[in-house]
């Protein structure tokens, strides 16, 4: 038994997709708009039915209700037997607690296979969670499956672990080998990827990783995406004579790095007038806090907490740079708001954010060391204040490039694949189940 939202079957001629989307809800960022969007963009097209988390589907009855999911859109969670419960109890390992995420698989992979005898999808989506280490049960399906974009072979750079408390460190590094040992020898992992019809990776750092640990080729596509942009309104804010303002979104946690900054303007107090603002929340906030009044910058930062999505995005009006710290990333959404908002980025060159930023739309610093990085920070900065004229042409240019990472174009590849799997017409990619060393 499971929990379905109340609807009629479908009586249309739509093709009918499932996507398994354990995180979904249209009044949340990270994974939960990955969700959404994954299945709104599938709906322009198709009947889609979603088995989701319990959480997830308590979101999407309240979208029901408010008239914004489509109503040939069916949703479904799985009802829990009595081992999740107590799996459930256990501590979270990196994001997910890993043994009660996997009971959750295996009892929605069980859903599946009955809604599939009784409204025979033309295929099914692992969409989320988009981490590599769990993907599911439902390649098992005798149907094509699609596998992410997915993501989280990257890793904490070596070179900066000592820049962390040591329990951090040791955290960073555990993840490190749990990593390698699962891309390398975990067998539902490399049985998923044999089975797949396509595997989308997040990043260029997931692709590389998994071509060579699978043995065939990788698509790249973002998981994430832009809601439409509107048109553009007040851009190349920056006049020289005030400071400079700059942005920096993310949880307040030690991979996303944010003292690297925070050292960089202390080092240019006296020659860089700027603004910091920081938005979000998280363990590290007092130690930061107390950082910045330490390295003597506290009046210059606003620590603003946590905002709303909608009141974060609107946040971007303000800045004249966004700087992107981050040491481990998928990708990196809020770069995109950046983005969009005409705001130019300043962030490493490295896993998802190598990717989105070009010299078109921002600076990228070279992954080095800590004091490399810092010295770099500040001098890019530097660079920007003093040069109304790039800053304005990144600013335009950061427009440009997000544009083509609205989520319309995204669902646009993806449905096309659905259409080209449902006709048959997609070329068969997926490689013998021993590719690996692992034997189904």
């Amino acid at each position: 038994m499971a929990q379905r939202s109340d609807l009629t079957d479908n009586t249309n001629s739509r093709t009918t997709v499932l996507l398994m989307a354990y995180e979904c809800s249209p009044a949340g960022g990270s994974e939960l708009s990955v969700g959404w969007n994954r299945v709104m963009q599938a709906a322009r097209e198709f009947e889609v039915h979603v088995i989701t988390s319990p959480k997830s589907f308590e979101a999407l009855t309240m979208a029901r209700q408010s008239g914004l999911l489509p109503d040939h859109v069916h949703f479904y969670t799985p009802q829990p037997d009595w081992l999740l419960p107590l799996l459930q109890k256990l501590p979270v390992l990196f994001v997910y607690n890993y043994l009660a995420y996997q009971h959750f698989q295996r009892l929605a992979f069980n859903l599946a296979q009955q809604l599939h005898g009784q409204h025979g999808f033309a295929a099914v989506h692992q969409v989320n969670g988009t981490g590599f280490r769990e993907p599911g049960y439902t390649w098992k399906m005798d149907i094509p499956f699609i596998w992410g974009p997915t993501g989280g072979t990257q890793n904490f750079p070596a070179a900066f672990l000592s820049y962390l408390p040591w329990r951090e460190a040791l955290k960073e590094s555990l993840r490190t080998i749990v990593n390698q040992i699962s891309l390398r020898f975990k067998p539902r992992v490399h049985q998923a990827a044999a089975r797949a019809s396509v595997v989308f990776a997040a990043n260029s750092t997931n692709q590389r990783d998994f071509e060579e640990s699978f043995g065939r080729p990788i698509e790249l596509l973002l998981e994430t995406g832009l809601p439409r942009l509107a048109a553009a309104t007040s851009m190349s804010k920056y006049d020289g004579e005030t400071p400079l303002r700059i942005l920096w979104v993310g949880e307040l946690a030690t991979r996303k790095a944010l003292p690297l900054l925070l050292r960089a303007l202390a080092s240019v107090k006296d020659e860089l007038a700027f603004e910091l603002q920081v938005l979000g929340k998280g363990p590290q906030e007092q130690s930061w806090k107390e950082l910045a009044a330490s390295l003597g910058i506290e009046r210059h930062c606003t620590f603003s907490g946590h905002l709303a999505l909608a009141d974060a995005i609107a946040q971007q009006d303000w800045a004249h740079v966004f700087v992107f710290t981050s040491l481990r990333d998928t990708s990196g959404n809020v770069m995109l708001e950046a983005l969009g908002a005409g705001v130019p980025v300043v962030c490493f060159d490295h896993q998802g954010a190598g990717d989105i930023v070009t010299s078109e739309c921002g600076v990228k610093i070279a992954v080095v060391d800590p004091e490399t990085a810092v010295h770099d920070f500040a001098a890019v900065l530097m660079e920007l204040a003093g040069d109304r004229k790039r800053l304005r042409q990144l600013s335009h240019g950061a427009r440009r490039r997000a544009i083509g990472y609205e989520w319309t174009a995204n669902g646009d590849r993806m449905n096309r694949l659905y259409r080209e799997l449902a006709a048959g017409e997609a070329e068969a990619c997926a490689v013998p189940a021993e590719v690996g060393g692992i034997l189904a």
